[in-house]
């Protein structure tokens, strides 16, 4: 009988598990104690990802607490690598997602009970954020409290800082301007709502109307300003750094000529994408803004879809641009798909299910915790 190959070298092996896909390392892990302990250090898996540079697609299935779990992380393929399972402290009750899957952290806002949590899926950890008002804004509570109010949250990291802030807007019939209040997520007890300049104009407060790129938070808005006959479409935006409303940008869109349900708003590679859905030709147009201080847009792409109903739970949602410029989107039927500007077709990449929000997901599969897997 031969004699046993020696072991691999450390740095060698090291080299090896470098190359090898995320999921299969978190099956590793179980191997050994010294295998573990490498997996799970985390200057391997900031090496490992910057090996493994492509973006991961977070998805919330509909059915998610249903089926007892939250997220479903998946690849380009739309196989599904990790699910992250429902926190015991997480009762049942309807959900809305922030749209800020390209962050690390998830933001998500209990409809009926009004509470807004932060979720970490690396960890699995769910916590509450403050449920009081911003004091600036006490004499307003009982106004918006005797009515059933809308709340709407969005996330977003500051680049110049590092710090991720919350953005709160509170709708009620009583009063006619939404109330603003900004968070600061700094790890400690003490953070609490600051009560920020109220914004007069109706904005859209739907999730698939408003979306947040490097810090701004973009709403469509229903200003309604008469131009030559044409009322461009007005989109609103915050500043989470400096914690102050933007002029309004006007979209290339004429709101006379189009229905506000044939419109949304999407980040496309960290640039503010107007999405106008067109019935008849079951399409839809890509706008990129090119310049907002001078309101410069270009419709880059007309995409034909496989569907010709367009008004679901979810609307066709373009959000990822591959290097090779294809374009990933999630369709109605339950499709992930490829559009080829080349040729200017579409292909399926996968049925993927149902799910009620979807986009990229920029942290770290290694850092999910064990058992959370598929």
């Amino acid at each position: 009988m031969a004699p046993p190959s020696p072991p691999l070298p450390l740095d060698a092996l090291y080299e090896v598990l470098l190359r090898v896909p995320a999921k299969d390392l978190c099956r590793l892990r179980a191997v050994c104690r010294p295998w573990r302990a490498l997996l799970s250090d985390p200057q391997f898996i900031g090496a490992h990802a910057a090996c493994h540079p492509e973006p991961l697609i977070f998805a919330a299935p509909t059915d998610g607490l249903a089926a007892g779990h939250l997220l479903d992380i998946m690849d380009l393929s739309g196989r599904v690598i990790k699910k992250v399972a429902k926190p015991g402290s997480l009762c049942a009750g309807r959900m809305e997602w922030a749209r800020t899957a390209q962050l690390n952290v998830v933001c998500l806002l209990m409809r009926d009970t009004r509470r807004v949590l932060l979720l970490n899926p690396a960890t699995g950890a769910v916590s509450s954020l403050p449920q009081g008002f911003a004091e600036e804004h006490l004499p307003l509570v009982r106004k918006i409290t005797n009515y059933r109010h809308i709340v709407v949250v969005a996330v977003g990291k500051i680049a110049s800082t590092g710090e991720y802030k919350v953005l709160r807007v509170l709708q009620g019939p009583s009063i006619r301007e939404l109330l603003c209040e900004v968070l600061t997520l700094d790890g400690s007890s003490h953070a609490r709502w600051r009560g920020k300049k109220t914004y007069t104009e109706y904005v859209d407060l739907d999730c698939w109307n408003r979306v947040t790129i490097n810090g701004i938070v973009y709403f469509l808005s229903r200003e309604f300003v008469m131009d030559q006959g044409v009322v461009p479409l007005p989109i609103a935006s915050f500043d989470l750094e400096t914690e102050e409303w933007r002029p309004i940008l006007r979209a290339p869109l004429n709101r006379l000529a189009i229905s506000i349900r044939d419109v949304s708003v999407a980040s496309l590679n960290d640039c503010l994408v107007v999405i106008h859905y067109i019935q008849q030709c079951s399409s839809m147009d890509l706008w990129f803004l090119m310049d907002f201080e001078n309101g410069l847009w270009a419709k880059q792409h007309s995409i034909p879809l496989k569907s010709g109903f367009l008004y679901d739970d979810i609307p066709v949602q373009p959000f990822l641009v591959l290097n090779d410029g294809r374009i990933l989107y999630y369709e109605e039927l339950k499709l992930l798909r490829i559009y080829d500007p080349k040729t200017c077709t579409s292909t399926d990449v996968a049925e993927i299910g149902r799910y009620s929000e979807i986009g990229l997901y920029k942290g770290n599969l290694l850092s999910l915790p064990d058992g959370a897997g598929a």
